[in-house]
């Protein structure tokens, strides 16, 4: 019997001409993913992380979009992003990715940075999954669920949290950073704001009010929320039913309780200093004369990075 990888190789390999273009998508299938790529072959391995990653969503999505147990994912890999942004998609500038609903795809420019790639990726394959259990009702998710799930999903490592930038800035940010919940969840950072600290800020607090409410709960709690908010309820009336926090103060105060302890502050610093050693000894290894020069730690470092 072939496994699916032997008969991606077998069969896997198609090409539709696209109109008015001079190039052909190839396709390349999984049991979960048909990749549509310029290039004459998938990125070596590519489509093996594309599954290790279904896996995952799927455990933490599959209750938003059932459906991704038994239908592909289309993806769509661009050879660059020259080529992305010309693409008939017609994506904004600043994207590096889009998740097209009606389609159920995703289409992304190709990255050598492969963990780079595979977090956008992951980001808008929830934007995708998640989005699509608010269409259902004809209504939009809330921008602080969009986002703060789509963040949580970027993480490598889901059993390491500590080692993402996003979990470290939430973890080191001042208490100050943060606004007031009932202007928080009011906000949609597209729209209503414009100062890149201010927006900067916004993300951060999206990211560990998300986290907080999925991963310190249990994931039923969560998607009652979603549904609960999905039909009418206020941020208050969902958070009461599925979580017994009283009111948004009583939230706020439980979030940031758990956000400042100390236990958490302790895997970041050890998770960075980590970063930092294994970043010393690759700088100490010989070096390739045509490999590019500088830290790669130090590249990823700051919230302008993360985002990029």
């Amino acid at each position: 019997m072939l496994t699916w990888a032997a008969a991606a190789l077998l069969t896997g390999f198609s090409a539709a001409a696209q109109q008015g273009r001079d190039w052909t998508w190839r396709e390349t299938t999984s049991p979960h993913f048909a990749v549509m790529h310029e290039m004459p072959w998938a990125p070596p391995g590519f489509v093996m992380n594309l599954e290790r990653m279904h896996s995952r969503l799927r455990m933490d999505l599959g209750m938003f979009s059932p459906w991704m147990a038994k239908e592909r994912l289309k993806l769509y890999l661009y050879k660059d992003s020259r080529s992305y942004l010309a693409g008939e998609f017609e994506p904004p500038t600043w994207s590096n990715g889009l998740a097209l609903y009606q389609l159920k795809a995703v289409a992304v420019p190709d990255n050598p940075d492969r963990k780079s790639l595979m977090r956008v990726i992951r980001h808008e394959t929830t934007h995708l999954l998640f989005e699509g259990f608010w269409r259902e009702a004809g209504k939009e998710a809330p921008s602080w669920l969009n986002e703060g799930l789509a963040m949580m999903e970027e993480d490598e490592d889901p059993d390491r949290p500590e080692r993402s930038l996003w979990f470290q800035n939430m973890v080191l940010a001042k208490t100050s950073s943060f606004m007031p919940l009932t202007r928080f969840f009011s906000m949609n950072p597209a729209k209503d704001m414009h100062d890149k600290t201010l927006v900067a800020d916004w993300y951060v607090q999206a990211y560990s009010m998300v986290y907080f409410l999925y991963r310190q709960h249990q994931r039923l709690q969560f998607k009652s929320l979603c549904s609960e908010l999905r039909d009418g309820k206020s941020v208050e009336q969902g958070l009461w039913l599925t979580y017994r926090y009283r009111d948004l103060p009583a939230l706020q105060k439980a979030w940031l309780r758990w956000r400042g302890q100390a236990d958490l502050r302790n895997k970041v610093e050890q998770a960075q200093n980590e970063a930092v050693s294994a970043s010393a000894e690759e700088e100490s290894k010989p070096k390739d004369k045509f490999a590019p020069s500088g830290s790669k730690f130090s590249a990823m470092k700051g919230f302008k990075s993360l985002r990029e």
